[in-house]
């Protein structure tokens, strides 16, 4: 006789629980941002489509305004994590099953490399080129706008994991296509602080196939192969 009980089931639905605890992590960072920085939350969203409220933020050198940035900076990367978890779990489904926690964990870590490498190579051209000063404003309007980019993203970051399958093919798709014309939005604003300062055509190039053109194609291969 078959002890039919003691047979391992499959579990039919991914383990989402784990999902709970990252979003509430999440929304606290928010809203206490929120609250705590009020005026800073309204000026980097004037200052998104505003480039003289940009300039000013720029030149400024606000010790609460820097504290603000800081815990803002952690929404957009868990937001972005979630959401590039479920996109490798939707080209390979075993994600979303085995450990999914520390898949996620995994997937947070990379995230957080990217955005830091990214700054600190932009810092890096800037001391080798011996400009500095312009690299800083370059990183600070780059965390400007991944900082507005929090407001945007953290409802459909939250709520992508609870939706049916079909809903969260079309999700993905809204919400790839939100950050790419974020992306393009933020590449423009960073160019034109580049032809302020004059700098030549040979770096523009560069820094478009360095830091933005060749990260996204790791990172599309890396979603749709595997990695």
């Amino acid at each position: 006789m078959k002890n039919f009980f003691l047979q391992d089931i499959s579990r039919v639905s991914p383990d989402n629980d784990w999902v709970v605890s990252v979003a509430f992590l999440i929304l606290v960072l928010y809203v206490l941002s929120r609250l705590l920085f009020p005026r800073y939350h309204s000026r980097i969203s004037f200052a998104f489509f505003n480039r003289y409220e940009t300039a000013k933020l720029l030149e400024e050198r606000n010790a609460l305004f820097q504290r603000a940035g800081l815990m803002l900076n952690f929404v957009p990367i868990l937001c972005i994590a979630l959401i590039v978890f479920v996109q490798i779990g939707w080209f390979r489904e075993i994600n979303l099953y085995d450990k999914p926690f520390l898949r996620y964990l995994a997937v947070l870590g990379m995230v957080s490399a990217y955005f830091g490498i990214r700054l600190l190579l932009v810092f890096m051209f800037g001391f080798f080129l011996n400009r500095t000063d312009i690299s800083l404003k370059f990183n600070q309007l780059y965390l400007f706008h991944f900082q507005n980019l929090s407001s945007y993203i953290l409802i459909p970051a939250l709520g992508i994991h609870f939706i049916s399958d079909n809903a969260k093919f079309i999700a993905l798709i809204i919400i790839w296509l939100g950050i790419a014309a974020w992306w393009v939005f933020t590449v423009v604003r960073e160019l034109q602080i580049l032809k302020n300062y004059r700098i030549s055509l040979f770096y523009l190039i560069l820094y478009l196939c360095t830091l933005e053109i060749l990260p996204l194609w790791w990172a599309i291969k890396s979603i749709t192969e595997g990695w």
